[in-house]
C-alpha cells in the first residue's frame, strides 16, 4: 500500500469533494481517499500494484472538470495560472452583462439602443411577412448564449461529467437554473406562439447575471484561499536557498537541498543557516522567531545545535550537518503543518452528510415550487401580477441557483487551514483537527516537572560551610567534579564559574565516582568526599550538627543536599535546586482562570514536588511515580471523569503523552516524545500551552461560526427563494440576487476564517 499526498484543480463546491470521494471510495485497490475542499488536496492510500496515479487521475477527470498533479509540481504556479485564467474569464464575461444593465436602466436603454438600431430597436425585425423577431430579445439572446456556453462552459462540463457517475453537484444546479432560463427565454425569443396565451416575457439576464456572479465570487473565494493558506507558502519561503559548505578543502557554495550530512558550513552574518547541525566552531547569536517563536535572539557557541532557515545576527561560525532535506526541523514543520491542514475535524461530519444529500434534496424542492406555483397557487387564492409561467420558472430558477453548499464545504477546512497555520508560526504544530475539538474539552492538565515547570537545569543556590574561606571549599569541590558528568556535580561545577573562581589548575588525584551516592578523591593529601547521604554513611563521615540542622532545614524546603567531607569531617553543605521557569506561576494562575485543573507529575521525592507545588500554586501534586507508572496516573485520572491533557519532554513522558486525551510535547525534548504529542511546541515553554489552548478554542468556535452561517444561509435563502414571502409582503427573490447572494456567502465564511490570523 503506498500514502499520497495530491493536488486537485478545478473544484468549487463541497459536493465537488463528495463526488470525488465516491468514485475513488469505489475503486477496490483505493483503501482511503479523502479531499480537503479548502486546501485542494486529495490524501490517498492506494495498492500501487493494482492502480496508478494515471488511472486514478481519470477517474477523478470523468466525474467532474479536475485536473490532479503531484505535489512535488508547482502547486503554487497551477494555482495562479488558474487563478488569472479565472480572473480574465470573469472580467470579460463582466463586460459582457454591461448592455444587460443598460437595457435594465430603462430610459437610458432606450436611448442607447436607438443609436445602435434607429428603426427597429424597440420594435421587432421582420424575417417573413408572418414571422419577426423582437430585436431587444435577440441581442440579449446572441449576449446570454456567449455568457453561459462559454463562460459557463466549466459548469457544463462538470454537471454532465457527475451525471455521467450518476451524481450531482453545484454545477448541475447552476447549469439547470440558468438552462432553464435560457431555454424559456429563447422560446419566447424565436417561437413566441408556444406562449401565446400569455404575455411572455425573457430573462436571459438572469443567466447572464447568474454566471457572472457565481465567475466574480469563485474569483474572490479562490484569492481569499490562497490568503488562507499563506501560513505553508511562508513556511516554504523561509527556507535558505543557498549553502557555503568545505568540499575537498576548499568553500564552495551549493544550493541548500544539495547538502549532506557530516559536510561542514560555513554561516556568516545575516545568512540563512541551510540545514540543521552542531557548532564545531565559532560564537554566534540567532534569530530563531521565524521557526520557534522565541521573539529575542539565542547565543550559541561550540556544541550548540543550529537550526535551519534561522537567521545568523552576529558572528561567523562553522557547523556540521546532522539533518538535511526532508529530516530538518523546518521541513517536519511543514509536513506536520500540511497534515493538520488536510485532516478532517469530527464537526465536519455533519457538512459532509448534508453536502451529500444537498443537491438532489434542492433539485427536489425546486420541481415542487414550479409545481406549486404553475399549478397550485392561483386555486388556492394566491394571484399574481402578470403571467403565472414565467413566475413558476423564475422562482424554480432562484431555488436552484440560491442553494449552495459551497460555504458548508468551506467552513471547516478554512478555519482549519487559518488556526494551524497561526499556530505554526508561533512554534505551535497542531497535528490533527480532531485536537482542535479535544483542546476545547480539557478539564485538566498534567504537568512533568523537570523541564517543564522547572528549567530542568540544577543550580547551586546556597554554599552553607563552617570554614572561613568559601570560595577555596568551592574551588575545590568544584575541581573533583568536573570530572563527573552527572546534572548535580555539573550545578557545583557551573556555580564556581558563576563566581569566576579559578580551578582547573587545583591538582586532584585518586578521583572515583561511586555510582548513585557521590565523588570523592584527595586533594594535598586529604580524602575528599561529596555526595548524599548514603554516600556520607558509607564512608562512615562524622556528624557536624550545626550543619546537619541546616541541612534538614533545607531537605525540608524540597531542596537536594550534597555535603562535602574533609578527612572524614563535614565541612560543607551544597544546597541544590531546579529552579522553577519564570513564567510557570503566571501560566498557571491563567489556566485556573480557564477553570482547568493543574496537577504535577513527577518521579521527585513529595518533599520536593510539594514545595514546588506551593510556589506555582498547582492544585494536586502526585509524587514519587516511577516512569512505568505515569501512564496509570492517567489512566486514573481519565476514569474520575477528568478530559486530561499531559505536558512533557523526556522519553519516560512519550507512553503518558500517548494515554492523554490531548498530549504537548516540549519541542526541547526528545523525539520519540514529540511523535507521541498531539501538539508539539518548537520552543519548549509552557506559555506555549496556553497559546495552543486559545488559538484550537478560537479555531474551533471560528469553525462552529462559519457551519452558523452556512446553515443558516441555506435554510433562510431557500424558503424565501420558494416564495413564501410572496402571499404576505409581495417578495420574490430574483435568481440574479440569489448568485450574488450565493457567492458572498462563500467568501464570507474565507473572510470570517482569515479573522484567525489577527
Amino acid at each position: 500500500m503506498k500514502k499520497t499526498t495530491l493536488i486537485i484543480q478545478g473544484m468549487h463546491c463541497a459536493s465537488c469533494k463528495r463526488v470525488i470521494e465516491t468514485v475513488l471510495q469505489e475503486e477496490p485497490a483505493i483503501k482511503k481517499a479523502e479531499v480537503n475542499f479548502a486546501s485542494e488536496k486529495l490524501s490517498i492510500e492506494y495498492d500501487n500494484q493494482k492502480i496508478n496515479l494515471e488511472k486514478i487521475r481519470s477517474k477523478v477527470k470523468s466525474v467532474g472538470n479536475y485536473d490532479l498533479y503531484e505535489q512535488n509540481q508547482n502547486h503554487a504556479e497551477h494555482k495562479k495560472f488558474a487563478y488569472q485564467k479565472l480572473l480574465r474569464k470573469t472580467i470579460i464575461i463582466g463586460i459582457l452583462t454591461i448592455p444587460f444593465i443598460v437595457l435594465m436602466v430603462g430610459m437610458l436603454g432606450e436611448m442607447l439602443g436607438y443609436l445602435v438600431f434607429p428603426h427597429n430597436f424597440m420594435g421587432h425585425l421582420q424575417i417573413t411577412e408572418e414571422y419577426q423577431l423582437n430585436v431587444s430579445f435577440l441581442i440579449q439572446f446572441v449576449l446570454a448564449s456567449i455568457i453561459l456556453f462559454w463562460g459557463g462552459s466549466g459548469f457544463f462540463i462538470s454537471a454532465w461529467n457527475a451525471l455521467k457517475s450518476k451524481s450531482a453537484n453545484m454545477d448541475t444546479l447552476v447549469v439547470l437554473g440558468t438552462s432553464v432560463a435560457w431555454i424559456f427565454s429563447t422560446i419566447v425569443t424565436f417561437t413566441p406562439w408556444v406562449f401565446e396565451d400569455i404575455q411572455a416575457e425573457v430573462f436571459f439576464e438572469a443567466s447572464a447575471f447568474i454566471i457572472f456572479f457565481i465567475l466574480l465570487g469563485r474569483s474572490f473565494e479562490a484569492k481569499a484561499k490562497n490568503s488562507a493558506n499563506d501560513a505553508i507558502k511562508k513556511l516554504f519561503e523561509l527556507q535558505a536557498k543557498k549553502a557555503n559548505v568545505i568540499r575537498n578543502g576548499k568553500e564552495k557554495t551549493i544550493p541548500a537541498d544539495q547538502v549532506e550530512t557530516g559536510e561542514t558550513v560555513i554561516v556568516r552574518p545575516g545568512e540563512k543557516i541551510p540545514v540543521d547541525g552542531q557548532i564545531i566552531e565559532g560564537n554566534t547569536t540567532i534569530d530563531q522567531s521565524n521557526v520557534t517563536g522565541e521573539s529575542i535572539p539565542v547565543d550559541k557557541t561550540v556544541e550548540d545545535r543550529v537550526i535551519g532557515s534561522t537567521i545568523n545576527k552576529s558572528g561567523t561560525f562553522k557547523f556540521k550537518a546532522e539533518k538535511v532535506g526532508s529530516d530538518t526541523l523546518l521541513s517536519q514543520i511543514i509536513k506536520l503543518v500540511e497534515e493538520a491542514q488536510n485532516s478532517r475535524a469530527p464537526i465536519q461530519k455533519l457538512a459532509d452528510q448534508i453536502s451529500s444529500i444537498f443537491v438532489p434534496i434542492v433539485i427536489l424542492i425546486a420541481i415542487a415550487g414550479f409545481i406549486f406555483w404553475n399549478f397550485m397557487a392561483l386555486p388556492l387564492g394566491i394571484s399574481f401580477e402578470g403571467d403565472v409561467l414565467p413566475k413558476a420558472i423564475y422562482i424554480a430558477t432562484a431555488i436552484l441557483i440560491i442553494a449552495c453548499p459551497c460555504a458548508l464545504g468551506l467552513a471547516t477546512p478554512t478555519a482549519i487551514m487559518v488556526g494551524t497555520g497561526k499556530a505554526a508560526k508561533n512554534g505551535i504544530l497542531i497535528k490533527n483537527a480532531e485536537v482542535l475539538e479535544q483542546t476545547k474539552k480539557i478539564t485538566a492538565i498534567v504537568f512533568d516537572k523537570t523541564g517543564t515547570l522547572t528549567k530542568g537545569e540544577p543550580t547551586v543556590d546556597q554554599v552553607i560551610t563552617d570554614q572561613k574561606d568559601q570560595n577555596q571549599i568551592l574551588k575545590i569541590a568544584a575541581a573533583i567534579e568536573h570530572f563527573s558528568e552527572h546534572p548535580l556535580s555539573q550545578a557545583i561545577t557551573e556555580k564556581a564559574k558563576e563566581q569566576q573562581i579559578e580551578f582547573e589548575s587545583v591538582k586532584i588525584e585518586n578521583f572515583e565516582m561511586v555510582e548513585g551516592k557521590g565523588v570523592k578523591a584527595t586533594h594535598q593529601g586529604k580524602q575528599i568526599v561529596i555526595g548524599n547521604n548514603k554516600m556520607i554513611e558509607q564512608y562512615q563521615i562524622k556528624e557536624n550538627k550545626a550543619l546537619s540542622d541546616q541541612a534538614a532545614n533545607l531537605s525540608d524546603k524540597g531542596k537536594t543536599v550534597i555535603s562535602m567531607a574533609i578527612d572524614g569531617n563535614i565541612k560543607a553543605l551544597f544546597s541544590i535546586f531546579d529552579h522553577p521557569k519564570e513564567n510557570s506561576k503566571n501560566i498557571i494562575e491563567k489556566l485556573h482562570k480557564m477553570e482547568i485543573k493543574v496537577i504535577m507529575l513527577t518521579g521527585d521525592n513529595k518533599k520536593t514536588a510539594n514545595y514546588i507545588a506551593d510556589q506555582l500554586n498547582i492544585d494536586e501534586v502526585i509524587a514519587e511515580v516511577l516512569p512505568t507508572e505515569k501512564t496509570d496516573q492517567i489512566k486514573s485520572l481519565k476514569a474520575d471523569g477528568e478530559y486530561v491533557a499531559m505536558v512533557g519532554d523526556g522519553i519516560n513522558d512519550a507512553p503518558a503523552l500517548a494515554e492523554a486525551n490531548v498530549g504537548f510535547a516540549m519541542g526541547t525534548g526528545t523525539d520519540i516524545a514529540k511523535e507521541a504529542g498531539d501538539i508539539v511546541l518548537v520552543h519548549g515553554t509552557i506559555d506555549k500551552v496556553l497559546d495552543a489552548i486559545k488559538i484550537s478554542n478560537r479555531t474551533l468556535k471560528t469553525i462552529k461560526q462559519n457551519l452558523f452561517w452556512a446553515f443558516g444561509y441555506n435554510v433562510l435563502a431557500i424558503p424565501v427563494a420558494a416564495g413564501v414571502l410572496y402571499p404576505f409582503f409581495g417578495i420574490l427573490l430574483s435568481p440574479i440576487i440569489a448568485s450574488a447572494a450565493m457567492a458572498f456567502s462563500s467568501v464570507s465564511v474565507v473572510l470570517n476564517s482569515l479573522r484567525l490570523k489577527r
